[in-house]
């Protein structure tokens, strides 16, 4: 058991830079009310892209048991590209958490009613 977390340390190492970036440009998606785009990021790196490949590594290539290990530092690394690409087109800038200023005003005038703070 040692052995083999010792394995999958050193191939994994390689990828926690990906990581990093990952989970910094998911948190700005889902900060600037871009849930959607976290989903999508989420969802594709495992089911599209992690799982075939540990599958596709593991059984059809002499990697063996390592193609598990291997898909991890590859999934991130290609996510984290795709990520940060999309980060940088900047269209998660455009996204408005309010449709209009005056909805927040009436909300927080109807909260402040309720609870008779006037």
């Amino acid at each position: 058991m040692i052995a083999e977390g010792a394995r999958f340390i050193r191939i994994m190492c390689l990828a926690w830079g990906g990581i990093g970036i990952q989970l910094c440009v998911v948190a700005t998606f889902r900060a600037s009310g871009n849930m959607l785009n976290a989903m999508v990021i989420a969802l594709v790196s495992q089911f599209m892209i992690q799982f075939p490949l540990a599958y596709v590594l593991s059984k059809h290539t002499p990697l063996g048991v390592d193609g598990l290990w291997w898909s991890f530092p590859v999934t991130n690394v290609l996510v984290a590209l795709v990520s940060l690409g999309w980060f940088a087109r900047g269209a998660w800038k455009t996204t408005r958490l309010t449709e209009e200023e005056r909805q927040v005003v009436k909300v927080t005038e109807e909260t402040i009613k309720e609870e008779g703070i006037r």
